[in-house]
């Protein structure tokens, strides 16, 4: 019996051995892999801080070609990162991020108006961003629903051509957009397409590259996810540029736009003239706040009281809302809106004629 227990004892012991001979190899090994990770951690912060120094030393290869940036005040890096790879200065926004944090630069970018080489690698971008050197020649704006004639006037106020050279240039200049290919023949070929924004050029810009680069912002604008609605859908972008310049012109409260641009399908499918005012006021080229049934017969393909379907083409320049809005329409059974009375931005939607009718009286009872 004593021999039995001393074997026992004997086999617990050497157990605990080969546990305790299992655990020291176990933590060997975790030991030798934790080294093995932070030395590649550290040799490729090494490089990548390296060529980060390297980066900031080359001499900036000018292209020539610039993009204006603006970094609002209250900017962080990452919201810095979005800007400049959204106007495709930088490859990476996680790069830049982490290339701004390594370098210390994370935290010290200043507010203003950039105006930022193509040649530029990201470091010297970093660099310039600290600098406070703005851009600010000129300041254009083009308020969301001016058409093309108004921006041409404000073109020439501005002092940067005159409104019939910008409009010269809109209509004979080549503009390599695939949106454009498709843009039928009328008196203002770019109408809808030339982006509402805050540009800022040279003294020396001249009218064609204003046009570029409002072309440009609605390139950006379009994005993929716009393509493939509108490549899903049963209407050409040309098309939803239209609708989108009505809702515009038609639509001020902004939560409205979506449900008047169910009010604009649903007639479509109805086969229903549009009947929008804002498509009579383009064509007679004329604002004001009530229309006149001897307005109502202006011959126009524009006017949508006398044509069926869409007008020929936009009768202003949309922002992204109004473009959205037309993209992804509310589903509902609405025929008619009015304006709610006298004075006011909102409106009054109704899906029968004679709903329509009450709501137009109380509007002009106001």
């Amino acid at each position: 019996m004593r021999e039995n227990m001393d074997y026992n004892r004997k086999r617990q012991q050497e157990r605990r051995q080969l546990r305790e001979k299992k655990r020291r190899r176990d933590k060997r090994i975790r030991l030798g892999m934790f080294l093995i990770i932070a030395v590649i951690v550290g040799l490729l912060s090494f490089g990548m801080s390296k060529n980060f120094m390297m980066a900031s030393a080359e001499e900036p290869v000018l292209t020539g070609e610039t993009v204006i940036v603006t970094i609002p005040e209250g900017a962080s890096t990452a919201d810095i990162a979005d800007i400049l790879k959204e106007n495709k200065l930088i490859k990476s926004a996680f790069s830049f991020r982490l290339s701004s944090k390594m370098n210390g630069f994370d935290g010290t970018y200043q507010q203003g108006i950039y105006e930022v080489d193509k040649g530029l690698n990201a470091t010297q971008i970093m660099e310039l961003l600290q600098t406070g050197i703005v851009f600010n020649d000129i300041k254009f704006t083009v308020p969301e629903g001016y058409n093309t004639q108004q921006i041409a006037a404000k073109a020439e106020e501005t002092g940067i051509c005159t409104a019939e050279e910008f409009i010269e240039a809109c209509n004979t200049g080549t503009y390599e957009f695939d949106f454009l290919k498709d843009i039928p023949d009328r008196e203002f070929k770019l109408e809808g397409y030339l982006f509402p924004d805050t540009y800022y050029m040279k003294e020396e810009t001249t009218a064609t590259e204003l046009i570029q680069n409002m072309l440009s912002r609605f390139d950006q604008m379009y994005t993929k996810e716009y393509q493939d609605v509108v490549a899903s859908g049963g209407y050409t972008l040309d098309q939803l540029v239209t609708m989108a310049s009505i809702i515009e012109k038609e639509i001020k409260v902004e939560e409205e736009r979506p449900r008047a641009a169910g009010v604009i399908y649903n007639r479509l499918e109805e086969k229903m003239p549009l009947q929008m005012d804002a498509t009579v006021l383009y064509a007679m080229g004329i604002v004001k706040e009530d229309i006149s049934t001897v307005d109502l017969q202006y011959d126009s393909p524009y006017n949508t009281y006398q044509v069926s379907g869409l007008p020929i083409g936009p009768i202003s320049n949309p922002g992204e809302l109004s473009f959205q809005a037309a993209l992804y329409p509310e589903e509902n059974n609405y025929i008619y809106y009015v304006v709610e009375a006298k004075g006011k931005d909102n409106h009054v939607f109704c899906e029968t004629y004679e709903e329509f009718l009450k709501a137009k009286e109380k509007y002009k009872a106001s």
